[in-house]
């Protein structure tokens, strides 16, 4: 049986992970193989030779696993520090009566798209380029909350959508960088985007929901309100900051900071016995420590970052905070013990640790690599527009003629 490929790359701080999801049936397999990073700070290329030598390690081995060839196209995740998103409203007018299109539900998108710019100017228009359309609702003429207009009929179209424009140079250096490898850009998609579909299952419904991505270098945030994003911000932080905390603190060296977070480290100091004792090395001599030490610098640099988040929510509309329902936690840094304890602390909602959707992959460091599938997946579904492309008749984009297509077509199910 022919099946469907999706090559994701994720160029972290601290690993850089590719993934190979083949589909079985009605069913993904991933392949996923990890690799130091090396020329990428908070999801930024810093260094393009070294970032290419890491990411060239983790194909070769991804290589080595996989059952088939890997596509020559990929889909790179990119970290919200690169991402601007707005809220948007735009309405078209038919001249009488009339069944609406897919083309109809693209013209009211680029409209949307169009609209956006303009406002912002072309300082953003410059910089930034759209990468997701995620429409919230559709109204035909006075009827509110379609979730799909395809079909019905009216005399006037408006989509609420939220877009999400990422930094054009950050595209541009991925698009270099994936050349270097012989390899092509087949889209980008937000870090954060792509984690809420890697936790959904087939009942998941967010509703007034914070999902918090954190990893080694960004911790990003998007809040849902009837399952669709109505915001998306970045903090600069990360696991790495609080190893950079414990070093500068203890002064201590970079590994025995890795021995303590690993064996001690806690993000709620107060589980934690203060008459317990353990071992701090430094080079020819140890000294004693209470345990709580470790928990305690580590609750204190976490708390800063939810209080900060807090304060974002609160200043984009205080009734993201009054009807907070609950708090998804994901990637690398939610694995970190008593970190549901603490933010269910500050922000005063259920805080969940959710398993991803594919139960083949346990580890919620990876759900953006898994989200990417389910993401791609559910552009296909005509039922749910889960994200408007420049044309949603086609399956593959455009460009190079009919030849180049459906060659693209042969090597992405082969």
């Amino acid at each position: 049986m022919l099946s469907q490929k999706i090559l994701t790359l994720d160029l972290g701080t601290s690993s850089v992970r590719v993934s190979l999801s083949l589909q079985k049936g009605d069913k993904y397999h991933f392949y996923i193989k990890t690799a130091p990073s090396r020329g990428v700070k908070n999801g930024n290329i810093v260094n393009l030779a070294s970032a290419k030598e890491s990411l060239r390690s983790a194909l070769n081995s991804l290589k080595l696993e996989s059952p088939v060839a890997l596509p020559n196209e990929a889909y790179v995740l990119v970290p919200g520090g690169c991402t601007l998103g707005y809220q948007v409203e735009a309405t078209i007018e038919f001249p009488g009566i009339k069944t609406i299109s897919h083309n109809d539900v693209n013209v009211v998108k680029n409209k949307a798209k169009d609209e956006l710019l303009r406002i912002k100017g072309q300082t953003v228009k410059s910089y930034y380029e759209v990468i997701h359309v995620v429409p919230q609702e559709f109204i035909v003429d006075s009827v509110d909350g379609i979730q799909n207009p395809i079909g019905r009929s009216g005399r006037k179209l408006t989509m609420k959508a939220f877009i999400v424009l990422a930094s054009r140079s950050h595209v541009k250096t991925l698009e270099d960088l994936l050349k270097e490898l012989n390899l092509k850009l087949k889209g980008v998609v937000l870090q954060s985007f792509a984690s809420s579909f890697g936790i959904r299952s087939q009942n998941s419904y967010f509703n007034n929901n914070l999902l918090l991505y954190m990893g080694a270098g960004n911790t990003e945030f998007m809040y849902f309100r009837e399952d669709k994003p109505v915001l998306s911000k970045h903090l600069p932080f990360g696991s790495e900051d609080i190893m950079e905390f414990l070093i500068k603190k203890l002064k201590v060296s970079r590994t025995e900071a890795e021995r303590l977070y690993r064996e001690h480290g806690s993000a709620y100091a107060f589980n934690v016995s203060k008459e317990e004792v353990i071992h701090i090395n430094y080079g020819s001599k140890t000294l004693k420590a209470p345990k709580i030490l470790i928990p305690a610098l580590i609750h204190l640099k976490l708390k800063e970052v939810f209080k900060d988040i807090k304060s974002l929510l609160s200043e984009e509309n205080p009734d993201y905070l009054e009807n907070l329902s609950g708090v998804y936690l994901t990637g690398g840094l939610s694995k970190l013990k008593d970190i549901d304890t603490l933010a269910e602390k500050i922000f005063k909602a259920p805080v969940t640790v959710p398993p991803l959707s594919h139960p083949e992959v346990s580890d919620v460091a990876l759900s953006p690599l898994v989200g990417v599938t389910d993401y791609i997946v559910s552009l296909s579904d005509r039922k749910k527009l889960s994200d408007i492309r420049e044309d949603l008749t086609r399956s593959y984009e455009r460009g190079g003629g009919f030849f180049a297509s459906v060659w693209r077509f042969i090597t992405d199910i082969i």
